[in-house]
């Protein structure tokens, strides 16, 4: 569509009333398409021409040269109002979506690299359910990314390092667990939860583990062997349950250079820190101070010795640019981060890196419950319910149940419960602006009613199910476009032809809400596109079902944009 918009604004610059990129900037689509698909206001031109706008649309209006795909131009109280022919509309886009398949709508590769730094939960610990935002934000923006011509690379900066781990290293050998590599190697992310209960319990009644636990964690970061074992097994332990989620949720990473990665980097940032003059004293602690910035001074290093999560991500961001040279290097981390990717962003720019503003930092909010009949934070409802695992699960069962009592002998049908219920949860967060806090309900999130995950995999379902049921692959030659020109039928492709351009918009604002509220859209004009004008056993079957097939198409990329599983049974 942004094509026609193109085109209508050199139309209007072609008479000489209006400059180019002022037309582009003055055209609107408006709500009601009795008053056109896209209209202009003349009333910037008023006082230069010293009429009124009304006089000056109809006298504008039979000097325009219509492009193609346009087939009137209406002068109507000072605005021009253009009407796409439907014919030329249905034909151009079906066409491409036919000939492009999946690919309709994505941009040609524009040479930029962006970095995506997206879910990176903290070694030994399972992935609790606010897990679930960071990860499939990232995911749906990774995606979003790709299709608009960047090239990305995915990286998952685990939290593999810090006091945490002379944590679990302290209450390990405490409790005189085997430190033989077989019983290593058998380490579970269950057991290493836990060490961390038992830590924080032990904690209450000896304050002074928690200083034992910082010098163990000092120790290990000098090159302590025999901790470096123990922290090994617990590393590999986390990543194999991780793996295992991320693989059944259908995300994926480049890197897992976590915070251990730049160990071996972070000396160079603090003796470039020191040697720029950057590196102060502030009560024993090694610190940045951003005072003209009316900033907390950013911490560098603690007073022994070791680093902190700025030190790293310092780090970090240094090593990316040098080794993947990025546009944008994009952190899909919560708002309550914010404070400190400012501090990162301005200590970088203080030392003379002039980068530091494609660092974005891609906030938002936290996921409420319904508890008591308010919202707030929370456990869900399912029992032990805080680990994302459990709430999946939870998902699993609920459609499942649903899908034994409309289609038991549906084939593979514990997978598609699984995926059903996992894109149920990642559309539920992604449908709303990323800023907002997400409520979770499990009836809403899991309904096949309303704005919802399975609401829009129903739609995909169903134009499957009607493809399936036709027993043959309608072509480009089966199609008669005159028969695609009611208004059904119009609406729908008027929707499909808008895919490029909600890419671009999701992409522009980093809010995969806009293909969320985009598939909503398709689905809503597919379904009324299948009940207004019958398919099969109808005088218009190949050209309709053709129709049904290039819905399919587009919507089946716009699920996968956002990290949801385009099912084809349920």
């Amino acid at each position: 569509m942004n094509s026609f918009n193109d085109a209508i604004a050199q139309a209007v610059a072609a008479t000489g009333a209006f400059e180019l990129e002022q037309a582009k900037k003055l055209i609107t689509v408006p709500t009601d398409t009795e008053h056109g698909n896209f209209t202009l206001p003349c009333f910037v031109l008023a006082r230069s021409l010293h009429k009124a706008p009304k006089v000056i649309a109809e006298e504008l209006a039979p000097k325009i040269e219509l492009p193609n795909g346009i087939c009137k131009v209406e002068a109507v109280a000072g605005y021009l109002n253009f009407f796409i022919d439907r014919k030329f509309l249905a034909k151009s886009i079906l066409e491409a979506v036919f000939s492009q398949g999946l690919e309709y709508g994505h941009a040609e590769s524009n040479g930029k690299v962006v970095c995506m730094d997206y879910s990176s939960p903290n070694i030994g610990k399972e992935l609790a359910f606010h897990h679930l935002r960071s990860t499939m934000i990232g995911n749906s923006l990774s995606r979003i990314y790709k299709a608009a011509g960047y090239k990305v690379v995915r990286i998952n900066h685990l939290g593999d390092w810090g006091t945490a781990f002379g944590k679990l290293i302290v209450m390990y050998l405490r409790e005189k667990r085997p430190t033989d590599q077989a019983t290593l190697d058998s380490l579970t992310v269950k057991e290493l939860n836990i060490l961390y209960a038992s830590f924080s319990k032990a904690a209450e009644a000896e304050p002074g583990l928690e200083d034992e636990a910082r010098a163990t964690f000092s120790k290990l970061e000098k090159g302590d062997d025999f901790y470096h074992q123990l922290w090994l097994a617990f590393r590999a332990a986390t990543l194999k349950e991780l793996m295992r989620i991320y693989k059944m949720m259908g995300v994926d990473f480049d890197y897992y250079t976590g915070e251990s990665f730049y160990e071996d980097k972070m000396p160079a940032v603090i003796q470039d820190l020191e040697a720029k003059g950057l590196l102060e004293r502030s009560e024993e602690r090694d610190v940045v101070k951003l005072d003209e910035y009316k900033l907390n001074p950013c911490l560098i290093r603690k007073s022994d010795g070791s680093t902190l999560y700025a030190t790293r991500d310092l780090a970090a961001a240094i090593y990316r640019k040098k080794e993947y040279n990025f546009d944008k290097s994009l952190y899909v981390v919560d708002l309550g981060q914010a404070l400190h990717f400012k501090q990162v962003k301005l200590v970088l720019k203080k030392m003379g890196y002039n980068w530091h503003d494609t660092l974005v930092h891609i906030p938002f909010g936290v996921i409420l419950n319904l508890i008591d009949g308010k919202w707030e934070k929370g456990k869900t409802r399912t029992g032990k319910a805080k680990l994302l695992r459990d709430v999946i699960e939870a998902a699993q069962q609920k459609i499942l149940d649903f899908i034994n009592q409309k289609n038991p002998e549906l084939e593979n049908k514990e997978l598609i419960a699984q995926q059903i219920g996992i894109s149920a949860l990642t559309f539920n967060d992604l449908k709303n602006h990323r800023l907002m806090d997400v409520k979770f309900d499990w009836d809403s999130a899991l309904s096949f009613e309303g704005a919802t995950g399975p609401y829009v995999q129903n739609a995909h379902v169903r134009l499957c199910s009607i493809m399936r049921k036709a027993g043959y692959d309608v072509t480009l030659q089966d199609v008669n476009f005159d028969q695609l020109l009611d208004d059904a039928a119009y609406e729908l492709i008027k929707l499909l032809a808008k895919k490029s351009e909600k890419i671009l918009k999701a992409c522009e604002t980093d809010e995969p809400c806009e293909l969320a509220q985009y598939a909503l859209d398709i689905a809503g004009a597919a379904h009324k596109f299948i009940h207004d004008d019958r398919v099969l056993g109808s005088a218009e079957e190949k050209s309709r079902l053709f129709l049904v097939k290039c819905t399919q198409i587009i919507l089946e990329d716009v699920l996968v944009l956002l990290g949801l599983f385009p099912v084809r049974n349920m």
